[in-house]
């Protein structure tokens, strides 16, 4: 466990004013003091006062991007261009990398005519009389007709290629889709021919209708799979990592890009579960990576688990950590300061005036010029005081420098 001092305004403020007294006091013996004894040691003292005490324990913590996001494409494909590289900072909706998109641009024009056809099939199905309702229908048949046997046709001789190995499973797919798609529009057209032969003009208009309909969310797929062959990034950031090149065939949601944002960072640490019920989400602690070369950095407590890491049996700790000028990277490893325990108004001396003997802890303490051997017993401390719980009062002359092979009752000088 290491100890670290917080609260440094507040025990510098009260350290001065100790000092500041003990120079007076010790200014004071000075003067009305007599010279000391021939062969007395010189020792130097400070007075035992009040002080704010912070204790605080340090964890190992790992650098941890605000937020990582890998992109991907919804929709296989070749790339066709790569706009962005590792250690670029990109901005949300900046175009990282796309796709070849000839087939999906054909395919969003076919389903655009294809709208239209139907708009204007709903208007002459609405405004004109039933024979040329029925000649259109035929029309329509017919084109449907020959359009399934292309496609039919179509599908069946790169479903030859494919098992031949000279089609892709790409190829063999859109054909079939294609193949699907003008089965679909010859049995559509056929329901709107046998209704108007049936005579029924309001059911007829109502099947033009449900043409329009279909059209319409027919051509906004096309639309939105013309759109998937441009990818951007999600968020503002840097892009960590790149695996895709100019020609090279990707499938839907293979890993392309991670995207990292680096405006803020979190420290992840695990804590142990004597000091995880004293930490609080809004916490301030203090953060440090030595390979960041920024020092002590200011940061909050995020989240605080709930439960402890069957693997490590540890309670995990996020703590968030403004970032300027992105010093602080994923992956380095960085010290957090935890506070512990803080008390105020508690009668503290130096650590180095603190003498162990035989296991029992004492201070030397000047009365009169003697020295004084004064059992104490400790409370807190950090790296610079420790907190006397008892065996010396406020105020009392303790030697800080000196003390070695000192017996009580000799007579000391006071240095000045």
């Amino acid at each position: 466990m290491k100890f670290t001092r917080s609260g440094l305004s507040a025990r510098t403020i009260r350290a001065a004013a100790a000092l500041a007294a003990a120079c007076l006091a010790l200014s004071a013996c000075g003067r009305s003091s007599p010279a000391a004894p021939a062969g007395a040691k010189t020792v130097t003292v400070t007075r035992a006062a009040l002080a704010t005490i912070s204790v605080s324990q340090d964890y190992s913590a790992r650098i941890r991007p605000k937020q990582e996001i890998v992109v991907s494409a919804k929709v296989s494909g070749r790339i066709a261009s790569v706009q962005a590289d590792v250690s670029q900072k990109v901005r949300r909706g900046q175009v990282l990398f796309t796709l070849e998109s000839k087939d999906a641009e054909a395919q969003a024009r076919q389903a655009r005519a294809a709208l239209d056809s139907a708009k204007a099939n709903l208007t002459r199905t609405s405004d004109s009389s039933l024979s040329s309702q029925l000649i259109q229908a035929q029309s329509a048949v017919k084109q449907a007709q020959v359009q399934d046997d292309d496609a039919r046709g179509l599908a069946d001789r790169v479903e030859k290629l494919y098992t031949q190995g000279t089609a892709s499973r790409q190829q063999r797919d859109d054909a079939r889709a294609k193949a699907d798609g003008a089965a679909i529009a010859l049995d559509m057209a056929k329901q709107n021919l046998s209704l108007l032969q049936e005579k029924a003009g309001p059911q007829s208009t109502g099947v033009a209708s449900s043409q329009v309909d279909q059209a319409q969310a027919s051509s906004d797929l096309a639309e939105s799979q013309l759109s998937n062959s441009i990818v951007v990034s999600p968020l503002t950031g840097v892009v960590a990592t790149r695996a895709v090149d100019p020609g090279e065939l990707v499938a839907a949601g293979s890993p392309a890009f991670v995207v990292i944002d680096l405006s803020s960072v979190t420290a992840d640490a695990s804590v142990d579960e004597g000091i995880v019920r004293k930490i609080r989400p809004g916490e301030r602690v203090e953060v440090s990576a030595e390979s960041a070369g920024t020092g002590a950095l200011p940061g909050i407590v995020d989240t605080v688990s709930p439960a402890a890491d069957p693997r490590t049996q540890g309670y995990a700790v996020k703590v968030r950590i403004n970032n300027p000028g992105d010093a602080l990277r994923p992956g380095m490893l960085a010290r957090v300061s935890f506070p512990v325990e803080s008390r105020t108004g508690v009668l503290a001396v130096p650590n180095q005036a603190l003498v162990t003997d035989s296991g029992v802890q004492y201070l030397y303490v000047v009365e009169n010029g003697v020295v004084k051997k004064s059992a104490i017993q400790t409370g807190i401390s950090d790296d610079a005081v420790t907190e006397i719980t008892a065996g010396i009062s406020e105020g009392a002359l303790v030697i800080t420098e000196g003390q070695s092979f000192l017996n009580e009752g000799e007579r000391v000088t006071i240095s000045k």
